[in-house]
């Protein structure tokens, strides 16, 4: 899956490939390449092929008539430049009905260890983490997301069986420790969530799970944490995104906030690790709906909530923000610097805005002491975190991260010792 932040380093891999192995037939997807199909391939010549859109079937269809010397140009979801460079492009891949009778992810054809050294995770890392999507697309339209692009609103849910199956293969196979669900949108309805957690149960598998890309309140209620907390999900991430009603009628955002923070604090209430995702600098906010958003995630602090995603607006290739910032002249043609100032959302030294009404520094100024204030809050209404640090640093003897601002640390600490591991090793040589 390849988001538009990406392409830069992707493309110059994709290149290396090529010259490598010049006979190759080379085939992307993702966000990105459905976005933006004829920019990626007048981009990088080295593709022959994209899908776009929802790719499996796709892409067998494409291979089954590559394979076979049928014409490749007939099949429905691709993109491609004819020899004399003409872009044709046979639409969007149909969303795929039937998602339970997909083959799972081959982790035996790929070295599954080396994800694990440099401790990548999204959430909170238990040692071995691994990925899985119960559920695809999103039912939203959220305007600053490239989801309808890439998914279209369906939303399509797998058999809570068939999840739990796959969860239960990544414990036997892999030594999985806790499970991360990059779902766009993790819970939706009520009915699914409750069966995947008696399913859980019923299993008795020991193992932890975790949804860090950001979900809804509305299926929340009382019965559901609890549900999910007895099964031993270990971090809830809400994606309220706003903190000012104006904005989040603008963006589509279709939420009732007083939901979301009464859900977020039975959480914590419970016993959750909770974590929120909240953006600034929308291109009609003025400082103080900016204002609003931080002082929203202060409030939320103060409620226990451990973390808080405070993220600078950037219009994302395939959302409707960027159509209608590109369809006015505001924001410039694709470029690899532009790809490069995606990464703001996640850069506090840099300094974007796409709003007349406050300037980039002023937004990553206050970014910087939205955050501030939000962790000085955390911790300072919470004493009893600090406690738990020293303990996990000090007497333990161990860092252990108990949310994910810890763990940004303890990931900066595990890639520092490999680097210099790696360093070492390339100084001694081969032994």
């Amino acid at each position: 899956m390849m988001f538009s932040q990406e392409w830069v380093p992707q493309r110059e891999f994709i290149i290396k490939v090529r010259a490598r192995y010049p006979n190759l037939i080379i085939v992307v997807g993702g966000e990105h390449p459905t976005a933006l199909p004829e920019y990626v391939l007048r981009d990088c010549p080295a593709i022959d092929f994209l899908v776009t859109g929802e790719g499996e079937l796709t892409f067998l269809e494409l291979v089954h008539a590559l394979f076979h010397g049928n014409d490749p140009s007939k099949v429905p979801g691709i993109s491609y430049l004819t020899s004399a460079g003409v872009f044709v492009s046979n639409g969007l891949s149909s969303r795929i009905s039937h998602i339970n009778e997909l083959p799972r992810p081959a982790g035996h054809l790929c070295k599954v260890d080396n994800y694990h050294n440099g401790n990548w995770t999204m959430g909170i890392s238990s040692g071995r983490n691994m990925p899985i999507l119960g559920t695809r697309g999103c039912p939203y339209q959220c305007t600053f997301c490239s989801n309808p692009t890439m998914w279209t609103t369906r939303y399509t849910m797998r058999d809570p069986k068939d999840v739990v199956d796959e969860v239960e293969s990544l414990v036997k196979n892999h030594a999985a420790r806790s499970i991360e669900f990059f779902d766009l949108t993790a819970i939706v309805k009520k009915d699914w969530i409750i069966a995947f957690c008696n399913e859980l149960k019923a299993r008795k598998l020991n193992v932890s799970w975790q949804l860090p890309s950001g979900t809804r309140s509305e299926a929340l209620d009382d019965e559901t944490l609890l549900a999910i907390y007895e099964t031993n999900c270990r971090l809830l991430v809400y994606a309220p995104e706003s903190g000012s009603p104006e904005t989040l009628r603008i963006i589509k955002k279709k939420l009732k906030l007083d939901r979301l923070t009464q859900s977020a604090c039975k959480a914590v209430k419970i016993g959750h690790t909770v974590k929120i995702n909240m953006i600034i600098g929308f291109p009609h906010e003025t400082l103080r709906d900016v204002l609003s958003s931080i002082l929203y995630g202060v409030r939320m602090a103060w409620h226990g909530v451990e973390d808080c995603n405070l993220a600078v607006f950037t219009p994302y290739p395939g959302s409707e923000l960027y159509k209608d910032l590109r369809a006015a002249d505001t924001i410039p043609a694709p470029s690899d610097d532009y790809f490069r100032n995606l990464l703001v959302q996640f850069d506090l030294t840099k300094a974007t805005s796409h709003t007349p009404h406050v300037s980039g520094w002023a937004l990553a100024f206050w970014r910087v002491i939205g955050l501030a204030c939000f962790y000085l809050t955390a911790y300072l209404c919470h004493p009893q975190r600090l406690v738990r640090l020293f303990n996990s640093i000090v007497r333990a003897g161990k860092f252990e991260p108990n949310n994910v601002i810890e763990q940004r640390v303890f990931d900066l600490i595990v890639r520092m010792k490999l680097a210099r591991h790696n360093r070492l090793s390339i100084a001694e040589g081969p032994r």
